[in-house]
């Protein structure tokens, strides 16, 4: 379970970030140091598919973390108490 998590988690972060870098930006005018070079996303997804993606990939991404961190807390606590069992 924390093997498969831990790669779910990899990939919602690289597809995050690999989104967001994609994300098309108006306010911003870099233009003269891309030469113009447009979004791959402007021809094939509007821009509140994209927010909708970022937002479920947030998500995904807290929730993963918490599950991942509930499960290193938990192993933590059993590793501990085995020690204490075995010193005494």
């Amino acid at each position: 379970m924390y093997k498969l998590l831990l790669i779910l988690f990899i990939f919602v972060s690289f597809f995050l970030v690999s989104i967001i870098m994609f994300q098309d930006n108006d306010d911003i005018d870099i233009s003269a140091s891309s030469n113009n070079i447009k979004s791959p996303f402007n021809t094939n997804m509007s821009n509140k598919i994209l927010t909708k993606s970022i937002i479920l990939l947030t998500s995904l991404f807290f929730i993963i973390s918490l599950l991942l961190s509930n499960i290193n807390v938990k192993k933590y606590i059993k590793n501990v108490k085995l020690n204490n069992v075995l010193k005494k």
